[in-house]
């Protein structure tokens, strides 16, 4: 029997190795108690000591989690998880500024969220020097294309608390969003992002911002960069399984799964090679494939060992735990795509966009099937949150 976490033991093998909560800090608790009402009573004991570690509310310094990350959808579902806390919060919010639109009071919503949450990860930011505690807020999603709203929403946000990460999606005015906030040592995380292409245009633009911001003599002790791979959104598109079943390639669990890890393994290779100082962020993990009749999570399993972060959502945090319990995690950073399943995603040009460093340009980063699915989908959830915001 293993007696330390699956997410404990991912961190054994490589400290660089960082597990971070891809909700709000708010809604740790109340998923935890859910969760653990639904574990056998023989286990219950054994769960609740590994959850305790992964945020450890009494010294957060001292939690397996280095950091967060949030987005509307998430600020939406905060609404759910703790209504006794968020509604009295919007019903200061619109009797205070009653004047203003129900954009305006939304957005005003979303900062108090993530001003609540990011105290919660104070305390690791400065026992680690400013090294983790990050907690991502993400400009309104809506502003694909808008570089001036990206930037002033940006800056606004950061000013909530020093430990405040700001995503930016990875379209060409996002980018430079992120390298004019990189110039004022504003950390960032890039979002929407789903192709190497993407990747290594946002770690240019971070290194450009920093020369510039170094050459004005701006402080970048409280910095880092982080750049999101989404793993999940990129192997499900419509587009991706046309040209498969066109090109007569069966995508099967197993071959679905590589075209996601091909990407991520390739961008985590160059980035070091090209010694750029943003960090590869994974996220969007889903389970599968099935090996030898046992559930795996190859999203994360195989990335065991290499120097990233991971943000995993509450649901993959509890199954995680479940089919992890009792499995070994190997060391999987010098482990590639077989030849076999490369030779066949390299047919496919949805792939191939995605694979090489020249597969898009920056003009394209914004119509890519992924983005779009994406875009709209936060998109959404803004609006979501603003319904919810009237409502109250």
């Amino acid at each position: 029997m293993l007696s330390k976490s699956p997410f404990e033991r991912l961190q054994q093998l490589n400290d660089e190795f960082e597990i971070w909560w891809d909700a709000s800090p708010l809604a740790y608790a109340p998923w935890k108690e859910k969760f653990l009402a639904g574990i056998e009573d023989t286990k219950k004991e054994k769960f609740a000591g590994w959850l305790d570690k992964l945020y450890n509310d009494k010294h957060p310094e001292k939690s397996v989690f280095r950091g967060v990350t949030t987005n509307p959808r998430i600020t939406r579902e905060t609404l759910d998880w703790i209504p006794e806390e968020c509604t009295p919060w919007i019903k200061e919010i619109k009797e205070k500024y009653q004047g203003c639109s129900l954009e305006e009071l939304a957005w005003m919503t979303y900062t108090k969220i993530t001003e609540e949450g990011v105290k919660k990860y104070l305390p690791l930011f400065e026992a680690s020097n400013y090294k983790y505690g990050h907690v991502s807020a993400q400009v309104d999603p809506r502003l694909l294309t808008d570089t001036r709203e990206m930037l002033r929403q940006g800056i606004g946000l950061k000013a909530l608390s020093p430990n405040i990460m700001i995503k930016s999606p990875a379209t060409k005015e996002g980018i430079y969003n992120i390298m004019l906030l990189t110039a004022l040592a504003i950390p960032t995380n890039a979002t929407v992002c789903f192709t190497l292409p993407q990747i290594l245009a946002v770690a240019e633009a971070v290194r450009k911002g920093k020369e510039l911001g170094e050459a004005n003599g701006v402080d970048y002790s409280q910095w880092r960069s982080v750049i999101t791979m989404m793993l999940g959104r990129f192997e499900e598109t419509k587009e991706f399984n046309e040209q498969a079943a066109a090109a007569g390639i069966e995508l099967t669990d197993e071959v679905r799964h590589w075209a996601g890890l091909a990407v991520s393994k390739k961008a985590v290779r160059i980035l070091k090679q090209e010694g750029y100082e943003s960090k590869l962020l994974l996220c969007s993990s889903r389970p599968g494939p099935v090996v030898d009749n046992k559930q795996k999570v190859w999203h994360i399993e195989k990335m065991a060992g290499e120097p990233i972060v991971y943000t995993i959502n509450p649901a993959m945090i509890g199954d995680f735990c479940k089919l992890y319990e009792n499995e070994p995690i190997a060391d999987h950073r010098n482990e590639e795509i077989p030849d076999d399943i490369l030779a066949k995603l390299i047919q496919l040009p949805y792939f191939r966009q995605g694979y090489f460093a020249h597969g898009m340009t920056a003009e394209q980063f914004v119509a890519h099937p992924a983005s779009i699915y994406t875009a709209n989908g936060f998109a959404n959830d803004m609006r979501l949150l603003e319904e919810f915001v009237e409502k109250v």
